[in-house]
């Protein structure tokens, strides 16, 4: 679990989970302290105590260090290459570096430690480290589970910033094939900017951001929402700005309140040779388009790709006055697919055809 996501559920836990947290992380540097002061009696009977500080001083440096030699040649390569790269500076750069610096400083301390005493410290301080760091871990799982249960909760931060999006109400859709569908879009005022977008899955905040995000898509600074009634309402958090004021990060979700609105409509799109225009934006990675020319074979066009080559895209979604991307020849549209996958892995599908004219 990323750093910031343990801060973020931290945060949300109740007030009797965050002392039993406390409680527990008091006991680890307890037991962290206590070591280090049994260290340090050893050190203080051979009236080499200012030796040993000075050792252990370069151990709380050395081992950022060591960590980011780990990490950064990792994460810099990224792909199956990062977890070799990962072992070759595990084997070969991380332990010179480490058993190194320790002896380095036993023989400047003054009073100086024998090599074989630098070692040994260098041995416990990695023994040491393994104690927060086994706890980060075993925290892992009971921290993903906080957090998934505080995603099915729903509930906005009470420090919320609210945006200063226009909130749209929340439309509802038959989609044949698919069911009840809802749409909801966010406008943002002139002097807003939409700086990025969060999807949280299973209470979790996505750590890679390049991936397709079907439930969302903007445009411009506009933010439009579609999916299915038979998924949770998205759960999002945007990250804005207005004018030079600096980055504001809100949260958002849906509101579900029906009472007073009207029934649901029909799904609609309207055709054009060059394109369509749908009733409200669709995701582009929910879309694709059926195009036909006399005498060949209809092609898919899966608007959710990544753009080919000298096409440019001015939004993620389909909006009113979209136009298809000319894949070569007079093609025409003659049907647009919708998709949603389900939870559950379920995939539902829905295929609006153009109108046979006359």
């Amino acid at each position: 679990m990323e750093w910031q996501q343990v801060l973020d559920t931290f945060s949300r836990m109740p007030a009797g989970q965050k002392q039993l947290w406390w409680l527990a992380a008091a006991g680890l540097l307890a037991l962290v302290l206590g070591l280090l002061w049994l260290e340090s009696r050893c050190f203080k009977r051979s009236g080499r105590l200012a030796g040993w500080l000075f050792v252990r001083l370069v151990s709380a440096l050395a081992a950022p260090l060591v960590l980011a030699v780990l990490i950064v040649p990792a994460r810099s390569v990224g792909g199956p290459e990062a977890l070799a790269v990962f072992y070759v500076v595990l084997l070969l750069v991380a332990p010179p570096l480490w058993f190194g610096s320790h002896l380095l400083a036993g023989r400047w301390a003054r009073p100086a430690l024998t090599g074989g005493e630098s070692l040994a410290l260098a041995v416990s301080g990695l023994a040491i480290l393994a104690i927060p760091g086994s706890a980060f871990f075993a925290a892992e799982a009971p921290l993903s589970a906080a957090a998934r249960e505080i995603g099915m909760q729903r509930s906005l931060p009470a420090d919320n910033i609210p945006l200063r999006h226009t909130v749209q109400p929340v439309q509802r859709y038959h989609l044949p094939g698919v069911g009840l569908i809802y749409s909801q879009s966010l406008l943002a005022p002139a002097d807003t900017r939409l700086l990025a977008v969060e999807l949280r899955q299973g209470g979790l905040w996505p750590v890679d951001q390049s991936s397709a995000h079907p439930v969302y898509c903007t445009n411009g600074n506009d933010l439009h929402l579609m999916w299915s009634a038979k998924e949770a309402p998205p759960y999002l958090r945007l990250h804005w700005e207005k004018g030079f004021a600096g980055r504001q990060r809100s949260e958002f979700t849906p509101a579900l309140d029906f009472a007073n609105a009207p029934p649901a409509a029909e799904f609609t799109v309207a055709f054009r040779a060059d394109g369509v225009d749908p009733v409200v934006p669709i995701p582009r990675p929910r879309a694709y388009l059926i195009l036909e020319q006399p005498g060949l074979m209809p092609y898919t066009q899966m608007l959710g790709s990544p753009p080919e080559a000298g096409e440019k895209r001015s939004s993620d979604c389909v909006l009113t006055g979209f136009q298809r991307w000319t894949p070569g020849g007079d093609w025409q549209v003659r049907a647009i697919g919708l998709s949603f996958q389900l939870p559950s892995g379920e995939l539902l599908r829905s295929l609006i055809e153009r109108p046979e004219p006359g």
